[in-house]
């Protein structure tokens, strides 16, 4: 949570009662970052939200030790002739080199982690949770929200949607679901999915026209 306030206030300084800042901090992800953040502090724990942050942090601490740490030891003293400075620089830029290829390498395959967790994993636990009154209902309101945003921003979440349409499509609709699925099921399913899909569609154009 600290970190992501950091973030935003590098992006955005101090903040403003306008309408102008408020523009502007409602399209950047780190913001709702933040705000979910807030009401993960404020409700009863899930550890599985904790899982995107915790793999965010993680690229967050490596890219900032390559582009700052290490990067503080790769131009060698002019003064110094020494082989040791000579050795850390080396040890210094080989370090770099391999968290550069780790991040490229393992970027995206986090992100599509990150994106199935949020989208899957989390919803499914908020609902669990919510049934057992563990939490309250406004909370799920509040992610769908912030899905919702999500969807509208990252294409990583709308690949994640699509494959869970495509599962529960070839599960719950004919002519490839099962026969023993029962009608209403099927019928409760196309109305939720309906409703998904044109609350996507009118925050798209929304957003077009904002």
């Amino acid at each position: 949570m600290l970190s992501y306030g950091v973030v935003v206030y590098k992006s955005f300084g101090s903040p403003q009662l306008n309408w102008e800042y408020f523009q502007k901090i409602n399209k950047d992800e780190n913001v709702f970052y933040l705000t979910l953040a807030l009401m993960w502090f404020m409700s009863t724990p899930v550890f599985v939200t904790l899982i995107p942050y915790a793999t965010f942090s993680l690229f967050h601490f490596i890219t900032y030790l390559r582009a700052n740490i290490l990067q503080a030891f790769s131009p060698a003293p002019a003064h110094s002739s020494s082989g040791s400075s000579s050795g850390t620089q080396t040890r210094a830029n080989s370090a770099s080199k391999f968290i550069q290829i780790w991040v490229h390498k393992n970027y995206e395959p986090a992100m599509n982690m990150v994106s199935f967790v949020e989208v899957v994993v989390i919803t499914l636990f908020l609902l669990f949770n919510i049934v057992t009154l563990q939490l309250r209902f406004i909370t799920l309101l509040f992610y769908c929200f912030f899905l919702r945003m999500r969807y509208l921003m990252n294409t990583y979440t709308q690949q994640v949607f699509a494959a869970v349409a495509r599962f529960l499509d070839e599960r719950l609709l004919p002519p490839s679901a099962s026969p023993s699925i029962p009608p209403p099921v099927t019928k409760a399913y196309q109305h939720a999915k309906n409703a998904i899909i044109w609350m996507g569609r009118r925050n798209s154009h929304n957003s077009r026209r904002g």
